[in-house]
């Protein structure tokens, strides 16, 4: 079996670089706030390239439910919907994404020389977009079910319609294959992996990044808390929907079954809200929790009325106090995350 190259699990950013995950230190000064720690101007200096404007065109129609609109291709497959206030959060959650690498959209050692790259479970694009801006000779293919890419992709850039989970037929393989927040998307992850291993080129990379569900506590949350709640509820959701949402913490493993090599993985661990110590660290937090607060309708209307049978009224009763936990900064929620890259041999 292929030997796997773990760095040391870091809480990201600065002068907390160094700092791991089991040392993350709770910040003392009881009165810290998200009005000390403003999330607008996290936010507010970062450059977001706007992807909501859809493709122009009917290929499929959307199906709306308890007020979201979702994917008619495959319609269900995929719990989270796609509208536009989705779309919204995909690009915010980029921005978390690529401040986490520092500006990097991948790690994957690749050279200079790309020139097929996949995106799988491509989104709004945007990903798959600043690539294409980056490596201008190389050709990047986004793919999604859902059609909410834009039309105004630089020429390099292609999106297709289709779902990762049937068997793959692309004309060309790929230098580097990269999957992001993909945990909620596949109830076999890994056929999705073999196919990848099929289609990269030799010495190719897959690249993936994902979170460790449910959310973790530093401390123990309160007897009520309803973050805690509302995270139990979701695993037993999925679970039940035949989705394994922590399945991220056996990426390495399976990789290194299918025959990858140079695996490399590396934690990355976020607090909820401001509560950890360090600058980088709290802005970190704040724009993860943006993420996390526009993220829990979408993620808990289907799974929770399709699958544990809860009304509408009720999910969105439940999300309220679980809002509330979230920004509470004496509740000491983190999130983990893996980050693996590995080379097909040449």
């Amino acid at each position: 079996m292929a030997s796997t190259d773990s760095e040391t699990p870091r809480a990201h950013g600065g002068e907390e670089a160094d700092g791991q995950l089991d040392h993350l230190e709770v910040d003392e000064i009881n009165d810290i706030d998200n009005t000390t720690w403003d999330g607008d101007s996290a936010l507010g200096g970062m450059s977001i390239f706007s992807s909501t404007q859809s493709v122009n065109s009917s290929i499929y129609d959307h199906v709306i439910e308890n007020g979201r609109t979702y994917h008619r291709f495959k319609e269900g497959k995929y719990l989270l919907p796609n509208d536009e206030r989705e779309q919204k959060r995909l690009d915010y959650q980029h921005q978390l994404f690529t401040a986490v690498l520092n500006g990097k959209l991948y790690l994957s050692p690749t050279g200079d020389n790309l020139k097929n790259v996949l995106d799988v479970g491509t989104g709004t694009g945007i990903w798959a977009i600043e690539v294409g801006l980056e490596n201008p000779n190389a050709h990047v293919l986004g793919i999604d079910l859902s059609p909410i890419q834009p039309s105004y992709a630089p020429p390099n850039v292609n999106f297709e319609i289709c779902d990762a989970e049937d068997e793959w037929s692309f004309r060309q393989p790929f230098d580097l294959i990269h999957m992001r927040a993909m945990v909620t998307c596949f109830k076999n992850p890994l056929a999705v992996f073999t196919e990848a291993f099929r289609y990269l080129a030799p010495g190719g990379f897959i690249e993936l990044r994902d979170p460790i569900l449910p959310f973790h506590f530093l401390t123990p949350p309160p007897e009520d808390c309803a973050l805690k709640l509302w995270c139990d509820k979701l695993m037993e959701a999925s679970r039940l929907a035949g989705r394994n949402w922590d399945v991220a913490t056996r990426y390495s493993q399976m990789l290194g079954e299918l025959g990858f090599v140079n695996i490399t993985e590396r934690r990355e661990t976020i607090a909820l809200s401001p509560w950890v110590k360090g600058t980088h660290n709290k802005q970190l937090s704040l724009l993860l929790q943006h993420d996390v607060l526009s993220m829990l309708e979408p993620v808990s209307m289907a799974l929770f009325t399709r699958v544990l049978g809860w009304e509408a009224t009720r999910v969105l009763d439940c999300l309220e106090m679980v809002k509330r936990d979230v920004q509470n900064t004496r509740i000491h929620a983190y999130s983990e995350g893996v980050h693996v890259y590995a080379q097909k041999p040449w």
